[in-house]
Protein backbone atom coordinates (compact mmCIF):
# COMPACT_ATOMS: atom_id res chain seq x y z
CA UNK A 1 0.00 0.00 0.00
CA UNK A 2 1.00 3.30 -0.97
CA UNK A 3 1.76 6.25 1.36
CA UNK A 4 -0.67 8.52 -0.14
CA UNK A 5 -3.05 5.49 0.04
CA UNK A 6 -2.40 4.64 3.74
CA UNK A 7 -2.76 8.55 4.58
CA UNK A 8 -6.08 8.55 3.35
CA UNK A 9 -7.05 5.72 4.65
CA UNK A 10 -6.30 6.93 8.31
CA UNK A 11 -7.32 9.99 7.74
CA UNK A 12 -11.00 8.88 6.52
CA UNK A 13 -11.08 6.37 9.70
CA UNK A 14 -10.67 9.53 12.54
CA UNK A 15 -12.99 11.92 10.23
CA UNK A 16 -15.39 13.45 12.52
CA UNK A 17 -18.43 15.06 11.83
CA UNK A 18 -19.04 18.38 13.09
CA UNK A 19 -21.79 19.12 16.29
CA UNK A 20 -24.51 20.97 13.53
CA UNK A 21 -24.54 17.74 11.13
CA UNK A 22 -24.19 15.39 13.99
CA UNK A 23 -27.37 16.90 16.12
CA UNK A 24 -29.45 17.47 13.10
CA UNK A 25 -30.59 14.22 12.33
CA UNK A 26 -34.27 13.59 13.41
CA UNK A 27 -33.67 10.93 15.95
CA UNK A 28 -37.84 10.49 16.60
CA UNK A 29 -37.72 8.36 13.49
CA UNK A 30 -35.50 5.50 15.14
CA UNK A 31 -38.08 5.88 18.68
CA UNK A 32 -39.73 3.06 19.96
CA UNK A 33 -41.24 4.73 22.77
CA UNK A 34 -45.17 4.88 23.61
CA UNK A 35 -46.12 8.34 22.63
CA UNK A 36 -44.69 7.48 18.89
CA UNK A 37 -46.43 4.48 18.31
CA UNK A 38 -49.86 4.65 16.37
CA UNK A 39 -52.88 2.80 16.82
CA UNK A 40 -55.01 1.68 13.55
CA UNK A 41 -57.48 4.83 13.57
CA UNK A 42 -54.63 7.13 13.96
CA UNK A 43 -52.53 5.70 10.80
CA UNK A 44 -55.30 5.07 8.86
CA UNK A 45 -55.93 9.15 9.80
CA UNK A 46 -52.62 9.96 8.74
CA UNK A 47 -53.01 8.27 5.42
CA UNK A 48 -55.95 9.95 4.67
CA UNK A 49 -54.29 13.31 5.50
CA UNK A 50 -51.14 12.70 2.71
CA UNK A 51 -53.30 11.54 0.49
CA UNK A 52 -55.99 14.36 0.89
CA UNK A 53 -52.60 16.69 0.67
CA UNK A 54 -51.61 14.84 -2.78
CA UNK A 55 -54.68 15.57 -3.84
CA UNK A 56 -54.79 19.11 -3.13
CA UNK A 57 -51.72 19.90 -3.97
CA UNK A 58 -52.43 18.32 -7.75
CA UNK A 59 -56.14 19.79 -8.02
CA UNK A 60 -54.14 23.73 -7.35
CA UNK A 61 -51.57 22.60 -9.80
CA UNK A 62 -54.42 21.99 -12.32
CA UNK A 63 -56.36 25.31 -11.64
CA UNK A 64 -52.87 27.38 -11.82
CA UNK A 65 -52.27 25.90 -15.08
CA UNK A 66 -55.92 27.05 -16.01
CA UNK A 67 -55.86 30.26 -15.08
CA UNK A 68 -52.28 30.75 -16.95
CA UNK A 69 -53.36 29.45 -19.97
CA UNK A 70 -56.75 31.94 -19.92
CA UNK A 71 -54.56 34.97 -19.03
CA UNK A 72 -52.40 34.03 -22.10
CA UNK A 73 -55.48 33.19 -24.38
CA UNK A 74 -57.10 36.71 -23.05
CA UNK A 75 -54.27 38.31 -23.53
CA UNK A 76 -53.80 36.80 -26.85
CA UNK A 77 -57.09 37.45 -28.02
CA UNK A 78 -56.81 41.47 -27.07
CA UNK A 79 -53.71 41.68 -29.28
CA UNK A 80 -55.49 39.99 -32.14
CA UNK A 81 -58.74 42.23 -31.84
CA UNK A 82 -56.40 44.99 -31.57
CA UNK A 83 -55.17 44.06 -35.58
CA UNK A 84 -56.70 44.80 -38.49
CA UNK A 85 -57.51 41.61 -39.92
CA UNK A 86 -60.82 40.50 -38.37
CA UNK A 87 -60.92 36.97 -40.45
CA UNK A 88 -57.22 36.07 -38.41
CA UNK A 89 -58.71 37.40 -34.94
CA UNK A 90 -62.20 35.10 -35.74
CA UNK A 91 -59.79 32.10 -35.99
CA UNK A 92 -57.03 32.82 -33.56
CA UNK A 93 -59.72 33.14 -30.86
CA UNK A 94 -61.89 30.12 -32.13
CA UNK A 95 -58.07 27.92 -31.31
CA UNK A 96 -57.69 30.04 -28.37
CA UNK A 97 -60.88 29.05 -26.89
CA UNK A 98 -60.20 25.19 -28.42
CA UNK A 99 -56.99 25.44 -26.85
CA UNK A 100 -58.55 26.34 -23.61
CA UNK A 101 -61.24 23.69 -23.42
CA UNK A 102 -58.91 21.21 -23.66
CA UNK A 103 -56.59 22.60 -21.30
CA UNK A 104 -59.86 22.19 -18.90
CA UNK A 105 -60.67 19.10 -19.48
CA UNK A 106 -57.09 17.70 -19.11
CA UNK A 107 -57.13 19.64 -15.68
CA UNK A 108 -60.69 18.35 -14.54
CA UNK A 109 -59.61 14.45 -15.79
CA UNK A 110 -56.30 15.01 -13.69
CA UNK A 111 -58.25 15.71 -10.39
CA UNK A 112 -60.61 13.15 -11.05
CA UNK A 113 -57.67 10.51 -11.55
CA UNK A 114 -56.83 12.23 -8.20
CA UNK A 115 -59.96 11.97 -6.25
CA UNK A 116 -60.06 8.30 -7.58
CA UNK A 117 -56.90 7.60 -6.12
CA UNK A 118 -57.77 9.22 -2.94
CA UNK A 119 -60.92 7.44 -2.59
CA UNK A 120 -59.24 4.03 -3.10
CA UNK A 121 -56.63 4.71 -0.68
CA UNK A 122 -58.92 5.20 1.90
CA UNK A 123 -60.97 2.43 1.37
CA UNK A 124 -57.74 0.97 1.44
CA UNK A 125 -56.82 2.21 4.76
CA UNK A 126 -60.33 1.77 6.39
CA UNK A 127 -60.81 -2.00 5.33
CA UNK A 128 -56.81 -2.46 7.54
CA UNK A 129 -58.19 -0.58 10.03
CA UNK A 130 -61.15 -3.17 10.39
CA UNK A 131 -59.20 -6.23 9.68
CA UNK A 132 -56.94 -4.66 12.95
CA UNK A 133 -59.52 -3.88 14.93
CA UNK A 134 -61.53 -7.41 14.13
CA UNK A 135 -58.23 -9.20 15.17
CA UNK A 136 -57.85 -7.81 18.30
CA UNK A 137 -61.66 -7.92 19.63
CA UNK A 138 -61.37 -11.74 18.24
CA UNK A 139 -57.87 -11.95 20.68
CA UNK A 140 -59.52 -10.39 23.12
CA UNK A 141 -62.51 -12.62 22.75
CA UNK A 142 -60.23 -15.59 23.30
CA UNK A 143 -58.28 -13.93 26.03
CA UNK A 144 -62.07 -13.96 27.88
CA UNK A 145 -63.16 -17.20 27.22
CA UNK A 146 -59.57 -19.00 28.18
CA UNK A 147 -59.86 -17.05 31.83
CA UNK A 148 -63.50 -17.70 32.42
CA UNK A 149 -62.81 -21.56 31.61
CA UNK A 150 -59.47 -21.26 34.44
CA UNK A 151 -62.36 -19.44 36.73
CA UNK A 152 -64.57 -21.95 35.92
CA UNK A 153 -61.97 -25.03 36.93
CA UNK A 154 -60.97 -23.31 40.07
CA UNK A 155 -64.47 -22.75 41.10
CA UNK A 156 -65.06 -26.61 40.04
CA UNK A 157 -61.66 -27.47 41.86
CA UNK A 158 -62.60 -25.62 45.12
CA UNK A 159 -66.38 -27.11 45.30
CA UNK A 160 -65.03 -30.83 44.60
CA UNK A 161 -62.72 -29.96 48.17
CA UNK A 162 -65.64 -28.45 50.56
CA UNK A 163 -67.70 -31.53 49.04
CA UNK A 164 -64.94 -33.62 50.07
CA UNK A 165 -64.36 -32.05 53.42
CA UNK A 166 -67.83 -32.23 54.04
CA UNK A 167 -68.01 -36.09 53.61
CA UNK A 168 -64.70 -36.48 55.75
CA UNK A 169 -66.65 -34.56 58.62
CA UNK A 170 -69.78 -36.30 58.56
CA UNK A 171 -67.94 -39.89 58.04
CA UNK A 172 -65.87 -38.83 61.22
CA UNK A 173 -68.72 -37.38 63.16
CA UNK A 174 -70.77 -40.85 62.51
CA UNK A 175 -68.15 -43.15 63.32
CA UNK A 176 -67.89 -40.87 66.55
CA UNK A 177 -71.36 -41.19 67.10
CA UNK A 178 -71.43 -44.74 66.38
CA UNK A 179 -68.16 -45.31 68.76
CA UNK A 180 -70.58 -43.68 71.35
CA UNK A 181 -73.15 -45.70 71.10
CA UNK A 182 -71.37 -48.78 71.69
CA UNK A 183 -69.36 -47.20 74.39
CA UNK A 184 -72.64 -47.03 76.21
Amino acid sequence: MSFFTEVTARRIATFQLPRTLATSAPRAAFSSGVTLRKNPVEAAKDTLKTVDRAVSDKLVDGIDIGTNVASKIKGTAEDVANSDAASKAAELRGEAVGKASEVAGKAKGTAEEWTGKAKGAASEAAGKAQGTASEVAGRSKGTASNLAGQAKGAADTAAGKTKGAADTAAGKAKGAADQAQRNL
